[in-house]
C-alpha cells in the first residue's frame, strides 16, 4: 500500500537533521510556500512549476524546524505513482524518518477502515476491496437476479450510475419515483449494496464514504484523527469531489493547518465527480488563507507556454496567474491538416521517425487523443511504420487472467465471504462446476444466509448437487480450508503455498493458448512483486499486499524509460511530461467534445474541454504537434469535420502552417480566382453533392490531398468536404 514504508512511528519519529538545504534552488514563491507553518495555505501551482518539490520540502521543513513530529503530518495526492514519488522525495530529504502518512485518499481511507470499520457493525477488518471489474461482475449477477435484461442495463453502465450517485449523494439511497430507468436503478442499487455487505466487501467509492460515515456519526473517532494530524496537505486539490472535500474538512478541523496545492486550469475530472468549486472557493471555506502563486514553469519552451496560456485565458472559471519561463522560445507549434484519421496517423508516424532521426528517443514521445476510438488508426499506422508503441490504460499486468485468478484465490483466503472471488476461481483449474451446480449452491447459500464457500464445505448443501460438480465443489472447499493459515502469513509465503497446492500444471495446461511462456513469466513477476512487497513492508502481510494491488490505478501503468511511443487519452496524460507531444483530433465535436459544443461560450463543459487541451499542451517540453482531419470515421460512418475552435484561440504566429479562421469576405478576396488546387471551383459557385444535394461554396482552403471546400446546403447547414472525395458538380 502506498503509505507503507512511512508507516508506524519509530525511534526517529521526533525528527531529524536536514540532509540538504531545504531552500537551495527554490525561487521566491516556492520558498514562501515551504516556510509557511500555521493556518490555511493555498498554493496555486501552474503546470511544470515544481509543486511536488514544494510540498515535499515543506514537509521536511516542518519536521526539521521542530514544528511537527512526523506522525502529525498527513499528505494526500491522487495517484499511487504521485504518492510513491512524493514519499521517495521525502525519504531522501529526511533519511530514516518514519511516521508520516503519504498516500492517496483511497489508501488513507482503507488504512483507517482496517482499524475502525467494525464500529459500523456490518463489516469486518478483513473486508475485500472490489475494483471496477469485480463490481461489474457482481452487478451482472445482481441485475439478472432482479429479472432485468443485462443487455439493456449493462453492468458497466449501471456501475457508472452507482459511482456517480455515491460521489454526489453519499449514503442517500435512490428512490423509484420516476420512469423505468429510475426504478431499475433503485432496485439494483439496493440489491447491490446488500450483496456487498453480505460479501464483506467495499468498492472504491465505499472506501471514502464509510470513513465519512464514521467521522459524521462518531465524533470521538473523528477528533482522534483530526487532533493527531496537526498538518494536512492535499495535492491536486482541483480534482477533489464533494466527499473528499468533506473528509478534508474533518481531518483539518482540529488544528486548522490545511495546505492545498492545485490549479483550477487543470481541473479535468468533472465527469467522475471532481468539483472545481472546491479550489475556487477555498478562501470562503477556510477563512483567510495565505495564497502563494507558483508561476515559473520549468518544463516547457517559451512558444509552448505562450500558446497554452493564450488558450486558457479564454476560460472564466479560473484564478489568474502569469506563467513564465526562463527557457528559450524553441520550435513553433506544428499544425498538421490531414485528410482522414488514417492520413493523420500516417503523418504522425512519419513525424516520429523524423524526430527520432534528429536524436529524440521514442520513450520521450507521446500521442494524446480525446476518445479511445481514435486509438485504432494510430496503432495500425504505427505498426505499419514499424514504430514501437505502448498503450497506457490498456490491458495492464493485474488485469491479465492468470494474475486475476491468483489474486482471486488470495482474496478468498483473506475474506471467505467474498462470493465474487469464489465464482471467479471455483473452476481454476476446471473442476466440473457448471452454471446449474453453481446456481443450486447459490440458492442454498442464500436461503441460509451463508457464503458460497461455507455452502461448498457443507455436506448438506452438496446432497442437492449431482455429478462432477459435487466432487469439484468439495475439492475446492478442501483446498481453501488447507490454505486458511495463509491469512496470517507474509504475501510471498501465502502465494508460494497457494501455487504449491492448486494443481498449477493442470491450470497452466488449461490456459495454454500459445502464450504459456508469457503466462508463466507473469506468475513469476507476481512472485517477485510479493517478495519485494514483504521486504519493504514487513508488517503488511497478505492483507496489505492485496490492498496495495486493489488500489493500483490505470495511470500507474505508465512505465517511464521504455523505448516506445506512449499512446494515451488526454485524461490519462495528467501528471506526465515528454520532450515531444502529439495531440490528435483537434476537431469540433471531438475536442471540444460534442457534449459540450451545444453550450453557450463560457459553459462549464466547454471550459473543461479547453482545460483538457491545456493539460495536454503543457505536458510537452520541447516539441508540440497538433493535428486534425477533414474527415473521420466513427461508429462506421465517415463524416466531414471542422477544425476545433480552440485553434483560433492560439496566436497564429506561434503555429507553423496555420491559417487563422477568416470572415467570408476575406476568403473571397483570397480565393476568388480559380486555383489548380480546386480545379474549376470558385467561392460562390453553386454545386451539387451526391448526398447533401445542392449548395453554395463559402470557402476553399488547404492544398494537395487536404484541399477542401466549406459548402452551405439549405437542408443540412455548412459541411466541410475534402475535394478528392466530395465529387462536387458545378451547377450553371
Amino acid at each position: 500500500m502506498e503509505f507503507q514504508g512511512m508507516g508506524g512511528a519509530s525511534a526517529q519519529d521526533s525528527g531529524a537533521a536536514p540532509a540538504v538545504d531545504l531552500l537551495a534552488g527554490l525561487n521566491e514563491a516556492q520558498s514562501e510556500a515551504v516556510l509557511h507553518v500555521e493556518g490555511p495555505l493555498l498554493i496555486l501551482a501552474g503546470p511544470g512549476s515544481g509543486k511536488t518539490r514544494v510540498v515535499t520540502h515543506r514537509i521536511a521543513n516542518l519536521v526539521t524546524s521542530g514544528q511537527a513530529r512526523p506522525h502529525e503530518i498527513l499528505a494526500i495526492t491522487f495517484t499511487n505513482k504521485a504518492a510513491k514519488e512524493m514519499r521517495e522525495r521525502v525519504e531522501r530529504l529526511l533519511p530514516g524518518v518514519r511516521g508520516m502518512w503519504v498516500s492517496t485518499f483511497h489508501a488513507m481511507c482503507a488504512r483507517i477502515l482496517r482499524q475502525e470499520i467494525e464500529c459500523l457493525g456490518d463489516w469486518t477488518r478483513d473486508f475485500s476491496i472490489y475494483d471496477t471489474s469485480d463490481r461489474n461482475q457482481l452487478l451482472k449477477t445482481v441485475i439478472k437476479a432482479c429479472n432485468y435484461d443485462v443487455t439493456q442495463y449493462r453492468p458497466a453502465m449501471v456501475g457508472s450510475w452507482i459511482s456517480e450517485w455515491k460521489n454526489t449523494r453519499g449514503k442517500e439511497r435512490p428512490q423509484a419515483d420516476g420512469g423505468m430507468e429510475e426504478e431499475v436503478f433503485a432496485v439494483v442499487y439496493a440489491r447491490y449494496q446488500d450483496t456487498m455487505r453480505t460479501n464483506n466487501a467495499l468498492d472504491f467509492d465505499d472506501l471514502l464514504l464509510k470513513v465519512l460515515e464514521i467521522f459524521d456519526s462518531k465524533p470521538g473517532l473523528r477528533d482522534a484523527y483530526a487532533s493527531r494530524f496537526r498538518f494536512v496537505m492535499v495535492d491536486e486539490y482541483q480534482d477533489t469531489n464533494r466527499v473528499q472535500y468533506q473528509l478534508t474538512k474533518h481531518l483539518s478541523s482540529f488544528h486548522g493547518n490545511l495546505a492545498v496545492c492545485g490549479d483550477p486550469d487543470q481541473s479535468i475530472y468533472a465527469w467522475r465527480g471532481a468539483d472545481i468549486r472546491n479550489i475556487l472557493d477555498f478562501e470562503q471555506d477556510f477563512g483567510s488563507p495565505k495564497i502563494v502563486k507558483l508561476e515559473m514553469n520549468y518544463r516547457s519552451s517559451g512558444h509552448i507556454l505562450k500558446a497554452a496560456d493564450a488558450l486558457i485565458r479564454n476560460n472564466s472559471q479560473r484564478k489568474g496567474k502569469e506563467l513564465k519561463t526562463d527557457k528559450e522560445d524553441g520550435a513553433l507549434l506544428n499544425l498538421m491538416e490531414c485528410g482522414d484519421e488514417n492520413d493523420e496517423a500516417r503523418e504522425i508516424a512519419r513525424q516520429i521517425k523524423g524526430l527520432r532521426a534528429e536524436g529524440y528517443s521514442l520513450s520521450g514521445m507521446a500521442i494524446f487523443y480525446r476518445a479511445n476510438f481514435m486509438q485504432r488508426a494510430l496503432e495500425s499506422q504505427l505498426s505499419l511504420a514499424k514504430v514501437p508503441y505502448s498503450v497506457v490504460g490498456g490491458v495492464e499486468f493485474y488485469a491479465r487472467r492468470e494474475i486475476r485468478d491468483l489474486i482471486g484465490h488470495l482474496k478468498l483466503i483473506m475474506n471467505p465471504a467474498d462470493d465474487i472471488a469464489f465464482r471467479r476461481i471455483v473452476n481454476v483449474p476446471k473442476r466440473g462446476v457448471g452454471d446449474k451446480g453453481l446456481e443450486t449452491l447459490s440458492m442454498w447459500a442464500a436461503d441460509r444466509r451463508v457464503s458460497l464457500l461455507q455452502a461448498a464445505a457443507s455436506e448438506e448443501a452438496l446432497l442437492s448437487i449431482r455429478g462432477r460438480a459435487k466432487k469439484g465443489l468439495a475439492s475446492f472447499a478442501g483446498l481453501m480450508e488447507s490454505l486458511e493459515s495463509c491469512k496470517e502469513k507474509a504475501a510471498s509465503a501465502a502465494l508460494e503455498e497457494l501455487l504449491l497446492n492448486m494443481e498449477f500444471e493442470a491450470w497452466m495446461a488449461q490456459l495454454d493458448d500459445g502464450n504459456r511462456e508469457d503466462r508463466e513469466a507473469n506468475v513469476e513477476e507476481l512472485r517477485t512483486h510479493a517478495k519485494e512487497y514483504d521486504r519493504l513492508n514487513p508488517e503488511g502481510m497478505l492483507r496489505g499486499f492485496l490492498e496495495d494491488i486493489s488500489l493500483v490505478s490505470e495511470v500507474d501503468g505508465h512505465e517511464e524509460g521504455v523505448e516506445s511511443v506512449s499512446l494515451m487519452t488526454l485524461h490519462a496524460a495528467k501528471g506526465l511530461e515528454f520532450p515531444v507531444v502529439f495531440v490528435a483530433g483537434l476537431e469540433e465535436e471531438l475536442l471540444p467534445h460534442a457534449r459540450s459544443v451545444g453550450e453557450a461560450d463560457g459553459g462549464e463543459g466547454l471550459e473543461e474541454e479547453r482545460r483538457l487541451l491545456y493539460v495536454g499542451m503543457t505536458r510537452a517540453q520541447e516539441r508540440l504537434c497538433l493535428s486534425f482531419a477533414a474527415y473521420r470515421m466513427h461508429f462506421g460512418q465517415t463524416s466531414a469535420r471542422m477544425p476545433s475552435r480552440f485553434l483560433n484561440e492560439i496566436p497564429a504566429e506561434l503555429i507553423e502552417g496555420f491559417e487563422p479562421d477568416q470572415d467570408a469576405e476575406d476568403v473571397l478576396g483570397v480565393y476568388e480566382a480559380p486555383s489548380s488546387e480546386y480545379g474549376n471551383l470558385r467561392v460562390g459557385d453553386r454545386v451539387r453533392h451526391d448526398h447533401f444535394g445542392n449548395g453554395s461554396i463559402e470557402r476553399l482552403l488547404g492544398s494537395g490531398i487536404n484541399a477542401r471546400a466549406t459548402v452551405h446546403f439549405p437542408r443540412h447547414g455548412n459541411k466541410e468536404l475534402l475535394l478528392q472525395y466530395a465529387n462536387l458538380e458545378v451547377l450553371s
